[in-house]
């Protein structure tokens, strides 16, 4: 898209303001679908709304690929997936409570788990330059999408038995109003997310700044918006276990859009065109959300400080030194 500089920031921003706009609504009508469905909001939050605020991370994400943009597309994922792990730290710091922790599902371990096996997959193909393709098909992108619905399946099996405390208060909208505005929420974001990949895409070719690294930090910080009006309003309704979930989930989904979107790359395989600055972001999303099973797992207090449990500050610290080490590598 050949614009200038002001008209593609312009449009960039109009696109970011309708998804965070949409996004604001996701999280109450999926509330409202787990409380009449009896869904549970794990796997509510893993899932169906983790899908839905991930819309335009699969849209820029294919939109990219077809434009033969492999980095962008890898960038933005492997992006977004640290960019979600900063920002659940900072929410779970402001919003969560001390104990927060200790009054979510044991079950969010294995959804952070499932997170960073698909993570890790991704990496390895990027690292590797797996150049497998059967009839024009990206093999590596086939095994990360059936292996995403494998262990959402597995997620789904071992979510039912969760009991989650009712806030004693009935849904005030019907179950048809919830799936109506989540459908027309989810809409919006989805056509929206083409307009962020052309618009980013061609900022970075005025701009002279590689595509990984817009793809990491610009384009990542507006596509996971959803996800964090999305989390911020779950812990702003009592619903930590959705908003945990909501996290981790978008980042497994985001692997899995990235698989889908490697069936459209025109030349060969994707991930084989992948760079190294976005391979490294891929290594910092890994590393957080290492650093994310270890929280659930111990099942501690909430600490600012210490030097056997992580902390808020330490995961924005390690985002920022990631964003460093991705900017070096794509000059």
């Amino acid at each position: 898209m050949e614009v200038s500089l002001p008209i593609a920031i312009g449009l960039f921003s109009m696109a970011s303001v309708a998804i965070v706009v949409a996004a604001i609504f996701l999280t109450t009508a999926a509330d409202i679908i787990a409380s009449r469905m009896g869904l549970g909001r794990l796997w509510v939050g893993s899932l169906l709304l983790a899908g839905a605020t991930s819309l335009p991370e699969l849209a820029t994400a294919i939109t990219a690929a077809l434009a033969g943009s492999a980095d962008l597309a890898a960038g933005n994922m492997f992006g977004a997936n640290m960019l979600n792990m900063s920002n659940l730290a900072i929410l779970v710091a402001l919003f969560g409570g001390r104990y927060v922790f200790q009054q979510v599902a044991p079950q969010q371990a294995l959804v952070a788990t499932t997170a960073i096996a698909l993570t890790v997959l991704a990496t390895l193909f990027a690292f590797s330059k797996a150049e497998v393709t059967w009839l024009a098909v990206s093999i590596p992108g086939v095994v990360i999408i059936v292996t995403y619905v494998a262990l959402s399946g597995v997620l789904r099996r071992f979510s039912l038995g969760i009991e989650e405390e009712s806030d004693g208060e009935t849904p005030s909208h019907s179950l048809r109003w919830a799936w109506t505005v989540f459908a027309a929420c989810a809409s919006a974001i989805f056509v929206a997310g083409p307009l962020l990949a052309i618009t980013a895409d061609r900022i970075a070719d005025i701009t002279g700044i590689g595509a990984s690294f817009i793809g990491v930090l610009a384009l990542a910080l507006v596509t996971t918006l959803p996800e964090l009006t999305t989390t911020f309003t779950a812990f702003r309704i009592g619903a930590p276990d959705m908003a945990i979930a909501n996290m981790y989930g978008t980042n497994s989904f985001n692997i899995a859009a990235l698989g889908v979107a490697s069936l459209f790359y025109p030349d060969g395989s994707l991930f084989a065109d992948v760079g190294t600055s976005s391979i490294s972001a891929g290594l910092f999303a890994i590393l957080l959300m290492g650093l994310g099973v270890l929280q659930l797992l111990r099942r501690r207090p909430l600490t600012h400080f210490s030097f056997t449990t992580p902390t808020p500050p330490m995961f924005v610290g390690l985002y920022i030194l990631g964003l460093f080490v991705v900017f070096r590598l794509a000059s």
